[in-house]
């Protein structure tokens, strides 16, 4: 048998090959952190987004309401709402 020669030519194609489905995933992720978030107003459940990282093959799940960070992770006087660890606990445990 004879041996076969392969040369790289884009080191990013493995990332560039799931980045469509990284993406949904961050996607539903999105989904479920909305559906997890309490409302008041609605502008944080409103604000949850997927933004592509920096890296290919790579996405990022934000909110950028100053306040996410408070219902996500709690503070001495309210405990961690965590609609995005949710979501996340959700989606593992489905795996």
């Amino acid at each position: 048998m004879a041996d076969a020669t392969f040369t790289v030519t884009n080191a990013q194609a493995r990332r560039l090959a799931v980045q469509q489905d990284i993406r949904r995933i961050a996607g539903n992720l999105a989904d479920a952190a909305r559906a997890n978030t309490p409302r008041n107003t609605g502008l944080m459940g409103s604000s949850w987004r997927v933004v592509p990282g920096r890296e290919p093959g790579t996405s990022l799940v934000v909110n950028d309401v100053p306040y996410s960070v408070y219902v996500e992770h709690g503070t001495r006087k309210m405990a961690a709402r965590a609609p995005l660890g949710r979501a996340l606990a959700a989606a593992r445990s489905s795996i």
